[in-house]
């Protein structure tokens, strides 16, 4: 074999080596997107608030409750911007107010609030209609009635007393753990995963 020969065969090797790591190195940068893991952003939260809120999300995963639309939650250090209250949910957006809470309860409201956008994104009409027949609700999210008198409200609570860690919800009238069990059931098609039925 002459020497050009084997030169023109050994530029062919490296012209195609070179190739190959060209193409290893545009083909390996295009890595897809990671997929994202919780639809959630978090404004104004110490770290020990984002661990609530990060808690109560995976409280939704562990009870099966999937489908958690995308949310932004706002913490704040007042309730002004609760209308004086604790939390409010409306159309994708949380506000917690609860600075003053106990650790318990800012994760009973962070499922609470959590909940209702739950219940709008993923329960039927004809589910919630059985819900208020059982309950002996008038409305659904009625403003002229009491707060514990509202559908939206009393679902949010039932919800967040099965995702969560034994606190009572406030209801205008109570019922025993069973009937808490089998109203968690009908909205959410699961079992409560609180430890108390």
């Amino acid at each position: 074999m002459d020497t050009a020969t084997r030169t023109g065969t050994r530029s062919s090797k490296i012209a195609l080596f070179l190739c190959v790591i060209v193409s290893a190195a545009i083909i390996g940068s295009q890595r897809p997107a990671p997929a994202r893991q919780q639809p959630l952003s978090v404004h104004g939260a110490t770290a020990a608030e984002e661990r609530t809120i990060d808690w109560a999300l995976r409280r939704y995963h562990t009870g099966g409750l999937d489908g958690m639309p995308d949310l932004e939650v706002f913490l704040h250090r007042s309730d002004e911007a609760c209308n004086g209250g604790i939390g409010l949910y409306h159309g994708g957006r949380i506000d917690l107010c609860t600075k003053d809470s106990s650790e318990l309860y800012q994760r009973k409201h962070a499922l609470h609030e959590m909940a209702h956008a739950w219940t709008e994104a993923n329960i039927d009409t004809d589910d919630l209609e059985r819900f208020m027949d059982i309950r002996g609700i008038a409305a659904w999210n009625d403003r002229s009635l009491d707060w514990k008198e509202r559908g939206t409200e009393q679902s949010a609570e039932i919800i967040a007393w099965g995702l969560g860690e034994g606190v009572s919800p406030w209801l205008p009238d109570q019922a025993d753990d069973h009937e808490l069990a089998d109203l968690f059931e009908l909205l959410t098609g699961c079992q409560p995963i609180n430890g108390i039925v």
